[in-house]
């Protein structure tokens, strides 16, 4: 049953427009005029009829006009790439972008701010409003986006019509934005992180070129650790900047390639040759040597492609600008905040503020790569709630370009993945979000994906959100860190879920309150020692994670297979 009655426009009944694209649109401006009329049938029931803007005898009645058509919209407005602009000029409504993604993220704001439309989770969409609903003559909503690139890198976000709607617009392995998307910012090359073992294999280079890599942290032909090279050796860097003109020969239009250390927990992994310390000596950090050699890279690869930029890390060693070299304009800095602490956000803590404000003196084009989420242990309760907007704002306040956040990657979450998820999106888009929209949209989230219930919910991540407030457990606590015994209790919070559940009038919304209250069964279990992948109640708690499609415990282990004995 629809909860809008009606729709009007200016007056004028939703029924009486015509939906207009122009007949040359791009494939996302025609899926934009399909989502329109998708979701004003699924509001109302009513079903619009769709043209091209050369069809005759429409050009004085009521028309919705998406994107660039021949009606010759009477307002002009700055094209930037994911900029829109909605607005009414009698007879019309125009929804309008720039580049490839900009309609359809007009289209989609449009469903929200007019029609009330919400996109939860994958799962769950809903609409908000209800009654007749006026769109008056005078609206005028024009938008355009803070931050470049935007990406949440949780299991939840991967849906790519979600992430579209959430206007996520990074593409790649984890979700695959098409032309009927728009497209979007993927990086080309091997990957798009950690890239010195995908361009210099040890089992390629070593046997005859040990010289080409640091043998800090055990590296060695066919079995090592980590794959850090010498960034002073010619030939190295001789060797990769080839391997990504090749590349570009063969992907002319790709627009970021990483260039970037490997992962390591060994901190003075880094090559330590005597060309290579005497750079770190004069630059005051290992970031001396890689950042000459990236500028290398990047001063030859744009004589052939200028659109082209070369990513690297700052992380670990690298963390620290240098004192003297500077980023070519082509070059972006992805600085990583790694190791979050759950009490503090990340203005509170030092080496990340004095970072940021360091490098964004002397780079124009920083991106962010933030950890929000226990990658030791993914059921854990996680509240870091407190801390996720303030710390966009705070990258946001510096001059970042665009930001990665990442979290549970390779599971559906069983605490509260989905909530993050939406968060983070949200905040992306609009990262100078004050305190009372933030917490209005987790409220809003709340009431969407878990029913009636929801403010029991919110007590419950209110509660264990105050416990954490005073420690300083990090990303890698387990549950009892988190949430200490002596301070936690346990019976108050199960009080809670049991009310939310007791409320829940769906299956959608009992399924969803069960799998998040997983965190609290993780809990229990942990403190009571039922760790055993052989003791029955593990068992148990694993077939519950089966049956919610929850496939991993933390970043290194998947769910065991529970026994057939196991409960359902």
């Amino acid at each position: 049953m629809h909860k809008i009655t009606s729709i009007r426009i200016a007056g004028t009944d939703i029924g009486q427009y015509t939906i207009l694209y122009a007949s040359d649109s791009h494939p996302a401006e025609i899926n934009a005029a399909k989502e329109l009329q998708r979701y004003i049938y699924n509001s109302t029931g009513v079903l619009l009829s769709m043209s091209e803007d050369g069809t005759p005898g429409r050009e004085n009645a009521p028309e919705i006009c998406i994107g660039g058509t021949n009606r010759n919209a009477p307002e002009t407005f700055d094209r930037q790439e994911e900029a829109f602009h909605i607005y009414y000029k009698a007879p019309r409504l125009y929804i309008a972008g720039g580049g490839a993604r900009g309609t359809l993220y007009g289209v989609y704001a449009f469903l929200e701010t007019y029609l009330g439309w919400r996109w939860f989770a994958p799962d769950t969409e809903k609409c908000v409003l209800s009654g007749t609903v006026e769109i008056p003559a005078d609206c005028n909503l024009y938008c355009r986006p803070a931050l470049e690139y935007r990406d949440v890198y949780w299991f939840s976000a991967f849906d790519t019509p979600w992430a579209v709607k959430m206007k996520l617009n990074a593409s790649g392995d984890h979700r695959k934005l098409g032309p009927e998307y728009g497209g979007g910012i993927g990086y080309g090359g091997p990957r798009f992180v950690h890239t010195f073992s995908d361009f210099m294999p040890l089992s390629e280079y070593f046997q005859e070129h040990p010289e080409y890599y640091s043998l800090r942290g055990g590296a060695r032909c066919g079995e090592y650790l980590y794959t850090q090279l010498c960034l002073t050796n010619p030939d190295v860097l001789r060797i990769i900047t080839e391997k990504i003109l090749a590349y570009m020969e063969a992907h002319p239009d790709t627009r970021i390639i990483s260039v970037s250390q490997d992962d390591s927990y060994v901190g003075d992994s880094y090559c330590h040759c005597a060309e290579c310390e005497k750079i770190h000596r004069e630059e005051g950090s290992p970031m001396g040597s890689l950042l000459r050699f990236v500028n290398a890279i990047a001063e030859t690869v744009k004589i052939r492609y200028p659109h082209l930029s070369i990513d690297t890390l700052a992380y670990q060693h690298t963390f620290e600008p240098p004192l003297h070299t500077v980023p070519r304009d082509n070059v972006i800095i992805r600085l990583c905040t790694w190791n979050p602490i759950l009490s503090q956000k990340h203005i509170e803590r030092r080496n990340i503020r004095e970072a940021l404000t360091r490098w964004k003196a002397v780079c124009n084009r920083i991106y962010i790569w933030d950890y929000t989420t226990n990658f030791s242990d993914y059921l854990a309760t996680f509240p870091n709630f407190a801390n996720l907007q303030p710390n966009v704002r705070l990258f946001a306040d510096n001059h970042v370009k665009g930001i990665f956040a990442q979290g549970n990657y390779q599971s559906v979450s069983g605490e509260f993945g989905e909530l993050r998820a939406y968060l983070l999106a949200r905040l992306l888009w609009e990262p100078e979000m004050e305190p009372d929209a933030y917490y209005g949209h987790m409220d809003a989230f709340l009431e969407g994906y878990y029913g009636k219930g929801w403010r029991y919910i919110r007590n419950y991540i209110d509660y264990v959100q105050g416990i954490v407030s005073g420690s300083s457990v990090s990303n890698r606590g387990t549950p009892t860190e988190i949430l200490p015994p002596e301070r936690f209790d346990l019976k108050l919070a199960k009080s809670w879920w049991n009310q939310a559940e007791a409320m829940a009038d769906s299956p959608q919304d009992r399924a969803h309150i069960e799998k998040s209250r997983l965190q609290l069964l993780h809990w229990e279990l942990f403190r009571d020692g039922h760790t055993d992948e052989k003791d029955e109640k593990a068992q148990a708690f694993y077939a519950l994670l089966k049956k919610h499609g929850i496939t991993h415990l933390n970043e290194g282990a998947a769910v065991p297979v529970p026994s057939c004995g196991a409960e359902q």
